[in-house]
């Protein structure tokens, strides 16, 4: 037996000291020169385990038990001793027959060898006659983690009710504010709202934080045999707050129904058999500073503590699970397919989670929610009740009770093209092709009059059904709002066909899209949703030719702006005015669904009236994004005066509503909607401008003084940009590449061994390092260079790329560039390595053509574009002075 750094047997009142300054919390996050590594008290059968700077502190017990009795997380105890009722410390546990058995008390004492970086415990026995479970125990102490090692072996088949493998019982509820799960999600300890709520989830990776403390706990779970992980989360009614790993043959099934929540039981999950044998699985547990792993960059002018938490909390529990994602989530059990904002909300989360579940939840819904005609379900929720009769499927998808929610086809394919966008996956949008195109097709050919408008399934708002989003205001026949959405699915969808290399497909939805938009902006005199009278757009037309819904509905009006179909600088002037002007008078602090009441009929009478009440002029906060893109360009002090007043909101209730009342302006409804978020998903895409593209970050801010000197940290497929941001003056860094413009440009970086998305050709070989400036001329800088894009404007194609022999710290100023192929641009570089040379290309040039260029006003050898408009050269850097070039055509 090799013996531990520190053996304490003869010394129980010093150990008891040290291990008092350890849990007490006297050790900080940061660096520490005090204890590491294993402490061994044999005489008490207890070890103190940390990693290297004392972040993270484990307590052991293995006298008659084998249990992390104690738990630090930067000085603070996260967990405690197990106490009389049988709930504290971290432990294994099985359930049979309606009992627990657990490690907690009643062991054999295990066997200990403890190394100075190593604990292995082995002989832990459990459970009861018959079915006992043994298990061994293997920690591993690194610098900044604890690698924990379980092999359990299940002796003889049986089928077990639940399992902790490991459980965790943290202190009490105010112990973490919650856990960000691997899958995008969150366990948001507010939601726990009652003794036994529980949740749970297909994933096991756990970032347990608290917004008041520095630092947070990440649990990530590795299974070594191939087992299916879930995790459990329940508010114990002692008033511990614990997680239950499972690691089981085949994925856990929920126990009632679909449902992953329960508010007053524990058992989420079936019984579930196992088999004799090993499972393995290996946990890496860190301790990490909150402030600096989820740190988003300096804010300024808004409370940037607040952005973070609700991009933590309320904007994540629209995840339910692995493949169900949605706004409503799973505190109400409930998905809504038809909404185009799914994809949109990863802006502002900006998590590679929830970006990699929305794609498989998308893969899924592909497979399961959309029929042979195209059709899509509009919802998933865990148990029968809100369903069309006979419609709801096994998979938990329906169509919903009150009408054919035909936003559900256009938000589909909004979904599928925005996460392309974050995603740049080609092979990925491909799988989704024929789906997209059947599911656009399907309201394609309900136009069934040709005027280039869809129709709802309904004729008249006296039938009495919904037909889109606003579920109980029964839109028909012709509808705005879901005619708008279609607009910009066809367009985006048009972008993504070009992608694919189909023109004919492109071409035929980009007509479609502007045959649409014509109608669309016609009066209502002529046939069209524009009502010159009240200066805004109707909600809908019924057959018979009818107006319905002039009363200044939100969403119409922001999604005719926003998606661009109103582009008449009067009639957005006109809109934006009057609805300004009314949230004024009545002093809302944010937009309601509709100005003024709609007709009796024309609602459900129980839910909807008298006015206002519910979606007849409460307040929704799910528009909030496409609200800060109709005001950004042309007001964007209005749209921050919304994120602000969103903000302030935060601060009194979390968001946690379903609405706010149109009279009181407080918070109503359980039916929490992760929308609520959707401001600060404006803050991020309208005013500062962060756009994700698929082979770029987009840059289009809208910025007003006092956000100036804001800078974001934000991370896209694996790249972490810092974005600077002023008026008129953006900079944008990625990896050894700076670019600095005053208008809008899109980025990106490749480095050697990394891929480059790009939508550009591909570069033309590299040129000879000798010389100045090397016009066109075949060469090698390289095996390994890193190479910057700029993107001019909301072009996708790269205008100038910069390649570099090695990652040198460069940076681009644009000073001009013009959009016109024989235009003048004019740029400075400056790089921090003297005698490094850049390949240049500049693309976007008329072809054929020859151009002159200058550095530092001294003329250079005239250059000649391809036929594809391009130009190469090479410039060697001397020393670290800024240089200016210049490009116009040669005279």
């Amino acid at each position: 037996m090799t013996e531990p750094v520190t053996t304490l047997q003869e010394a129980p009142v010093a150990f008891s000291r040290r291990l008092l300054l350890l849990i007490l919390g006297l050790l900080t996050v940061g660096p520490s020169s005090a204890l590491s590594g294993v402490e061994h008290d044999l005489q008490a059968k207890r070890l103190i385990l940390s990693d290297a700077r004392h972040n993270l502190v484990l307590s052991l017990s293995y006298d008659c038990q084998c249990v992390l009795d104690r738990v630090s997380v930067g000085g603070r105890p996260v967990v405690g001793a197990p106490s009389p009722a049988g709930v504290g410390g971290v432990y294994s546990a099985v359930k049979f027959e309606d009992r627990w058995f657990d490690t907690r008390a009643g062991l054999p004492t295990p066997h200990v060898q403890a190394t100075s970086n190593t604990v292995t415990i082995t002989g832990i026995r459990f459970g009861p006659a018959g079915m006992e479970v043994l298990e061994d125990w293997r920690f591993t102490l690194e610098t900044d983690r604890i690698l924990w090692r379980i092999d359990r072996t299940y002796q003889t088949a049986g089928t077990i009710q639940d399992a902790g493998f490991p459980g965790w019982d943290f202190l009490d509820l105010s112990t973490w504010t919650g856990a960000l799960l691997g899958e995008g999600g969150v366990a948001w300890t507010r939601l726990f709202d009652a003794p036994n709520a529980s949740y749970g989830v297909h994933t096991g990776k756990v970032t347990w934080w608290n917004k008041d403390e520095r630092a947070c706990l990440r649990l990530v779970p590795e299974p070594l045999n191939g087992s299916q992980i879930a995790a459990r989360f329940t508010r114990q009614p002692q008033g511990a707050f614990s997680l239950n790993y499972g690691a089981t043959e085949q994925p856990l099934v929920p126990a009632h129904g679909l449902s992953r929540f329960r508010r007053d039981r524990q058992d989420i999950w079936q019984p579930f058999a196992v088999r004799p044998g090993q499972v393995s699985v290996q946990y890496t547990l860190s301790a990490l500073d909150y402030s600096q792993a989820y740190d988003r960059g300096t804010f300024k002018g808004v409370d940037g503590r607040a952005i973070r938490e609700i991009c933590h909390t309320i904007a994540r529990i629209g995840v339910v699970d692995e493949f169900i994602l949605g706004s409503n989530g799973y505190y109400s059990e409930v998905a809504v397919l038809h909404e185009p904002w799914l994809a949109q909300l990863g802006i502002a989360i900006d998590d590679p989670d929830y970006c990699r579940a929305l794609s498989d939840t998308l893969d899924y819904q592909r497979e399961h929610a959309v029929g042979t005609d195209g059709r899509v379900k509009a919802r998933w929720a865990d148990r029968p009740g809100d369903e069309m009769p006979g419609t709801y499927d096994t998979n938990g998808y329906y169509e919903c009770q009150w009408g054919w929610l035909m936003d559900s086809q256009t938000s589909w394919v909004i979904n599928v093209a925005e996460q392309f966008d974050f995603t740049g996956d080609l092979p990925w949008l491909h799988r989704q092709k024929a789906t997209c195109e059947t599911v656009l097709d399907y309201l394609l050919r309900q136009d069934t009059d040709g005027n280039g408008l869809v129709k709802m399934m309904t004729d008249s708002h006296l039938q009495a059904r919904g037909s889109d989003w606003i579920d109980v205001v029964w839109a028909a026949y012709e509808n705005a709002l879901v005619n708008a959405q279609m607009y910009w699915a066809l367009s985006r969808w048009a972008e993504c066909e070009e992608q694919l290399d189909d023109a004919d497909q492109s071409g035929r939805y980009r007509a479609a899209a502007a045959k649409l938009k014509r109608r669309f902006n016609q009066s209502t005199t002529e046939g069209g949703f524009w009502d010159a009278e009240h200066h805004c757009y109707a909600y809908w037309r019924n057959r018979d030719g009818s107006v319905h819904g002039s009363n200044l509905v939100v969403p119409v009006n922001f999604s005719a702006i926003g998606y661009g179909l109103c582009d008449e600088p009067e009639r957005k002037t006109a809109i934006l005015d009057r609805i300004e002007s009314l949230m004024q008078q009545e002093k809302l602090f944010f937009w309601p669904l509709c100005f003024s009441s709609y007709a009796k009929e024309e609602v459900h009478p129980q839910v909807n009236w008298p006015f206002p009440s519910y979606e007849n002029g409460d307040l929704f906060l799910a528009w909030g994004e496409l609200g800060t893109r109709a005001y950004a360009a042309q007001n964007p002090g209005l749209a921050l005066k919304y994120v602000k007043n969103i903000l302030s909101q935060y601060a009194v209730d979390g968001l946690a509503f379903q609405r706010y009342l149109r009279r009181s302006q407080t918070g109503e409804g359980k039916d929490i909607l992760a929308n609520n978020c959707s401001t600060i998903v404006g803050l991020y895409r309208n005013l500062y401008g962060v756009q994700p593209k698929f082979n770029r970050l987009y840059l289009e801010p809208h910025l007003t003084p006092e956000l100036n000197d804001t800078r974001l940290k934000y991370e896209l497929r694996g790249k972490v940009y810092q974005v600077d941001l002023r008026v008129d003056d953006y900079t944008a860094a990625v990896d050894n590449f700076t670019v600095r413009a005053g208008q809008p440009f899109g980025l990106s970086a490749s480095q050697p061994n990394l891929p480059v998305i790009s939508g550009r050709p591909p570069l033309s070989p590299p040129v000879a390092q000798e010389g100045f400036l090397e016009p066109n001329t075949p060469g090698k800088l390289n095996a390994h260079p890193s190479t910057l894009e700029y993107f001019h404007g909301s072009n996708q194609a790269c205008a100038l790329s910069v390649t570099l022999p090695s990652n040198a710290a460069f940076e681009v100023t644009i000073r001009s560039w013009s959009d016109n192929a024989l235009g003048v641009r004019t740029w400075s570089e400056s790089s921090l390595t003297p005698g490094i040379k850049a390949q240049h290309h500049i693309s976007g040039l008329a072809p054929n053509t020859s151009f002159q260029l200058s550095c530092n006003g001294a003329g250079q050898p005239a250059l000649r574009s391809d036929p594809s408009g391009r130009l190469v050269f090479n410039y060697q850097f001397s020393n670290l002075a800024t240089r200016s070039f210049r490009l116009e055509p040669a005279p």
